[in-house]
Formats: structure tokens, C-alpha cells, sequence
């Protein structure tokens, strides 16, 4: 063979070694390229694969994984602060809520003082603004507890028509604002339950809210123990127009029933407490009967 043939097929030969590791590395890179892909949209968590032909592509998939280690890193520190945040608003807005109600009772009692017109305006205004406090209280509350995924009960064993009176009693201003006199009935001895305290305080605060919120005319309020020592409350509240409530949705997030109103509800309160009894593995129902809201509770 002459020079020029031997020449000519060294030339092939190396063209075909280029060609080989030319597409070698396509597939490599398509390869790469799908793991990114898979990470990005979360269908997997695994690092990339790193063993390649050419130095410089594993080097940027030893850098890729980097910057991925990196940024879960991050999430993870993001997902604590705000798991953090959700538990001290839910905190923080549990204590707040019983000294409101404090101050809103001797706003309520300063109220019915002979002051001079312009004394009682002012008492007037801070009255309604310590109102709206706790509203604004309550919705950082329900919003905490909606978005909390991961609560854990803390159950004990505690007096639940002790309970029941205290909450009846922390809210005779709101009561006696929308002139509603309840009719309560329980039994004569205590009922205790095991459960968590904190959780059933907020399930009955915002069901009684809520009837407050609606009625128009008594409250009737009964708490009754079953012999498994499951107890039945149930709080059944007369309403302007029955047939603008449907049942169905009343649990739902923002449902707000009656559109004529403008009460400043955030159609919070109820999903907060089908919530909380799904999470205690209780039981909750509406029902409308003879133009009245009946919601039974069992825990």
C-alpha cells in the first residue's frame, strides 16, 4: 500500500474514534440533561450521575450536584422557620385571645358609665378597635391551623363542662352585644374527656363564634356523654333565612353562607374546626331544621 493509502486509513480511523466518542458524549449529555429535567419538576431526588467519559462534563455534574445539595439544604432550613412561625402564631394568638376578652368586658362595663359625650366616643372607639383585634387574633389562629399538616394532639384528661362554662362566660360581651340570652343545658355532674385540651377549647370557641355570629334569637347549648364516655355537643341557632346555608359546603374553606352580610367573616372558623376533629377522630354535622342551624359535635 502506498503512503497516501495509509494515510487515508489512519484518517478513517480517527474520524470513526471521533465519531464513536462524539455521540458517546450526545448521549451522555441528553442523559444529564434528563436527570436536571427530573429534578427540577421533583420526580426524583437522586443526585446525577457523574460517571461520564469527559472529565469537563463530570466536572459540571460534580458542580450540579453541588448547587443541588445546596439548595435542598436551603428548603429544608425555609420549611423549618416556617413550621417555626406557623407554631408561635398559633401560640402567640392562643394567649392573646383570653385577655382580649378581658378588656373587651371592661370596655363593655366602662361603657355603660355616664361619661361626657366625647369621653364616651373615645370609649366607643376603643372598644371597637379591641374587637377587631381579636378578630384579626382568631383569623391568624384558624390560617395556622389550615395550614399545618403535620399536628399532633396532646391529649389529657380534662373537665369539659368546666370548659364549656368559661368559654359561655368569656363571651357574655358578644353575647349580650347581639342580645342573645343562651339556653344551656348539661347534665348535673362534670364530663370529662381525653383529648386535647387546647384543640376542643378552639373547636367550641369557634362553633359558639359562629352561632353568635348567625342567630337571631337563642342559642341552645347542650353537651351530653355517651356510654362509650364519647360526648355529644350540639349548638343549634335560629337564622333569618335558612335556605342560604348549604350544609355541605358550611365546612369549607371561606364559605360564608350568607352574602347579604357583611360581618367581616373570613369563612374560616368552621373549616378550622372540621379540621381539628378530623385530627382528634371525632365526628362533625350540619343540618337545617325549622329555619335553624344544627351542628352536632362528637369526640
Amino acid at each position: 500500500m502506498s503512503n497516501i493509502e495509509w494515510i487515508l486509513i489512519i484518517i478513517t480511523i480517527f474520524l470513526v474514534i471521533l465519531l464513536f466518542r462524539y455521540i458517546q458524549l450526545k448521549k451522555q449529555i441528553r442523559n444529564l440533561a434528563d436527570q436536571v429535567n427530573e429534578l427540577n419538576s421533583g420526580n426524583s431526588q437522586q443526585m446525577l450521575d457523574i460517571s461520564l467519559i469527559d472529565k469537563d462534563l463530570e466536572r459540571l455534574a460534580g458542580i450540579l450536584n453541588q448547587y443541588n445539595i445546596r439548595q435542598r439544604q436551603a428548603v429544608a432550613g425555609v420549611l423549618r422557620n416556617e413550621e417555626y412561625l406557623k407554631e408561635s402564631v398559633a401560640n402567640i394568638s392562643h394567649d392573646l385571645r383570653t385577655p382580649l376578652t378581658v378588656i373587651l368586658g371592661h370596655l363593655q362595663l366602662l361603657q355603660k358609665d355616664n361619661w361626657e359625650f366625647s369621653q364616651a366616643q373615645r370609649v366607643k372607639v376603643i372598644f371597637s378597635k379591641a374587637e377587631k383585634m381579636k378578630e384579626l387574633v382568631e383569623t391568624f389562629y384558624d390560617l395556622s391551623i389550615l395550614e399545618e399538616q403535620q399536628t399532633v394532639p396532646e391529649k389529657e384528661k380534662f373537665n369539659i363542662s368546666n370548659m364549656l362554662i368559661n368559654l359561655i362566660t368569656e363571651n357574655a360581651v358578644a353575647l349580650e352585644k347581639e342580645n342573645i340570652l343562651p339556653e344551656i343545658n348539661l347534665p348535673d355532674y362534670s364530663i370529662y374527656v381525653y383529648s386535647d385540651k387546647n384543640m376542643v377549647e378552639r373547636i367550641l370557641q369557634n362553633l359558639l363564634t359562629n352561632a353568635i355570629k348567625y342567630s337571631v334569637g337563642t342559642i341552645k347549648i347542650t353537651l351530653m356523654e355517651k356510654e362509650n364516655n364519647n360526648i355529644i355537643f350540639t349548638i343549634e341557632n335560629p337564622m333569618s333565612d335558612s335556605s342560604e346555608i348549604d350544609c355541605n359546603r358550611l365546612f369549607d374553606r371561606f364559605y360564608t353562607g350568607d352574602k347579604s352580610r357583611h360581618n367581616g367573616s373570613t369563612g374560616l372558623g368552621l373549616a378550622v374546626v372540621k379540621t381539628l376533629v378530623a385530627i382528634l377522630g371525632g365526628n362533625i354535622v350540619a343540618k337545617v331544621h325549622a329555619n335553624s342551624l344544627i351542628i352536632t359535635l362528637e369526640l
